[in-house]
């Protein structure tokens, strides 16, 4: 399967920051960022808050369905977009389920 093919069009999704290298950000906590795109290890999601290479990132995922999940990860890579917003690459640590996986415990 080629790298295009692994990624999903991130349509109604959007990110919501909770912790930076362990500081928790009650103001970037109530900001969505929209996503670009969505893989099997990560994803793009662009922002106007400048992040590190490197920076750990606790994150609220948001689901077009209504669903959430809290991910782990690390920032991996910013693309610059234009002076005041970038793209960031977010890898994820721990955190993403595997849908099989949920509804197998969900037959139980």
């Amino acid at each position: 399967m080629s790298r295009d093919q692994e990624r999903a069009s991130a349509d109604g999704y959007c990110v919501q920051i909770l912790i930076i290298n362990g500081e928790v950000q009650n103001k970037l906590s109530n900001k969505s960022f929209y996503i670009e795109n969505i893989g099997k290890g990560g994803f793009r999601f662009n922002s106007d808050v400048k992040f590190e290479l490197e920076d750990r990132v606790q994150v609220l995922l948001r689901f077009p369905d209504g669903h959430c999940q809290e991910v782990l990860g690390r920032i991996c890579y910013a693309d610059p977009l234009d002076e005041y917003t970038s793209a960031f690459g977010f890898s994820v640590l721990e955190g993403f389920y595997s849908l099989n996986e949920t509804q197998t415990k969900t037959a139980m």
